[in-house]
This record gives C-alpha cells, structure tokens and sequence, in this order.
C-alpha cells in the first residue's frame, strides 16, 4: 500500500496529469458547443437530424463515451508511456532496484497507479460532458428529460466501467512498449502507430475479418453492440460488446505481462 500510495501521489503531482484532462474535457465541450450551435442551421442531406440525434438522450451519453474512449484511449496511451518512460530517464527504476524493491512488483503498481488516475479521469470527463450534453441539448431546444431516466441512469456504472477497462488497456500498449524499449517516446509513438495503422487497414480488402480483433478496434467495441455502433463499415463489423470484454482483459494481461518481463530481464547498473 505505501508504495501504491506514493506513486499516486506522484501521478498527482505530474502536470502530464492534469494537462491530458483538460485537453479531453476541452475538446468534449467543444464538440457538444459547435454541435448546440450547428442545431437548427443544418437544413440539407439530413445533416440537421443527425446532430439531433446526438444530442438527444441517452445518445448524448453515448457520444461522450465515445470521445473519452476514442481520443480519451490514445491520451491515456500518450500517458502511461510518459509516467513509465520517464521513470526511466530519470534513474527511478534504478533507484528502486538499488533499494531492494521488486521490479515486477513495482511494475505492476505503478500501471495500477496509472489505471486509478485513469478511472478518476475517465469520471471527470463524462461528468463534464455530461453537464456539457444537457446545456447543449437544451440550447438547440431539445431538452433533456431523457438525461434523468431512472433506466438510463442504472446503466451509467457499468458503462463507465466498460469504458475504463477499454482506456486501460490502451492505456498498457503504451505502457508495455515504453517498458520493453525504456523510452517514452518509442511507447508513445508505437501506441499512436498501431492506431492509425488499424484505421488505415480498414481499406485493404479482407482485412475486415480480423480487424475487429485488433486492440484499438476491441476497446472501442467495449460499450456498445454492432448495431449501436452503426453496423458495418468497409466490411468491417464490429465485436459485441461481451467479446471485445474478454479480448480487451486479454490485450491487458498480455501487455502487462511483457512489461513485467521486461523489467525482471533488463540490465540495470547500480
């Protein structure tokens, strides 16, 4: 517990914390105030339907879920990879081997120190857009009634928890390659790689049978069923939600497991 303790405490301290929040709170009220203002100005295409559609509710919810699981997941990856990374820069690792301290223990506290600040994120977040998603519904003249439905509401924890366990385990991509390479900057670059590797793939024929298994492509099938997610896209159809769980805890256990075997094997001089 104590060293769980102090490396909360340090990730409270770390600007990176507070920094990648804001950027995701800011770009979620952004996104809900361009959609309040586009309302009712959109007239053609349907264009003026579709953005009703999203700030409706429980849909709003629904679209906030998405932005923290989409840019919200590669801010988590450009930050599990900067609290590792940089533990390695700056002798941390090395200091901690000195002390007698287990690196796989270490290891596997300090993910778990990244995955709670993660969840307090993740709760920040949809609570500001939330708030974000009701102003804007009741700006463009909607409403918001549907916002307080009893049955919407009893959904929302196990939603958020979805939600965390697919950011973690974009979250561990970063993490485990910033481990197996010391550096922050190979863990950050080969999250966001994978990334848009996996979205450019989407155009190469046949590849929509085994692109739904792809990391990326598994947390964000983590909330929602292929239909909610708007059935299939350039062949590709997305997992159900209860396999992307299982494949996202295996994604996790498997990165997880490659960082700890990275510590345990790498040559640290005292």
């Amino acid at each position: 517990m104590a060293l769980l303790s102090i490396s909360l405490l340090k990730l409270v301290r770390r600007p990176a914390s507070w920094v990648l929040l804001a950027i995701l709170v800011g770009l979620i009220v952004m996104v809900f105030l361009g959609l309040a203002a586009s309302a009712g100005q959109i007239e053609q295409f349907g264009e003026e339907l579709q953005i009703r559609v999203l700030l409706g509710f429980p849909t709003a919810y629904t679209t906030v879920i998405g932005f923290i699981l989409g840019f919200g997941g590669l801010l988590a990856v450009v930050y599990a990879a900067a609290i590792i990374g940089a533990d390695w820069a700056w002798g941390t690792i090395r200091a901690i081997v000195a002390r007698g301290e287990s690196r796989v223990r270490y290891t596997l506290i300090t993910f778990l120190a990244i995955v709670i600040m993660l969840g307090i994120g993740i709760l920040l977040a949809f609570a500001v857009g939330a708030v974000a998603a009701v102003l804007a519904a009741e700006a463009a003249g909607l409403g918001s009634d549907g916002a307080t439905d009893p049955d919407t509401l009893a959904g929302i924890p196990e939603l958020l928890g979805r939600t965390w366990l697919g950011v973690s385990q974009q979250a561990a991509i970063g993490f485990a390659v910033a481990m197996l390479f010391r550096s922050q900057l190979a863990g950050i670059g080969a999250g966001l790689a994978f990334y848009f590797i996996e979205q450019f793939l989407v155009l190469v024929p046949l590849a929509g049978d085994v692109l739904p298994y792809f990391p990326f492509n598994v947390a964000s099938a983590v909330v929602a069923t292929p239909d909610e997610l708007g059935g299939s896209f350039a062949g590709l159809v997305p997992l159900d939600s209860g396999t992307a769980v299982a494949w996202s805890v295996g994604y996790l256990v498997l990165a997880l497991t490659i960082a700890t075997l990275s510590a345990w094997r790498a040559q640290i001089t005292q």
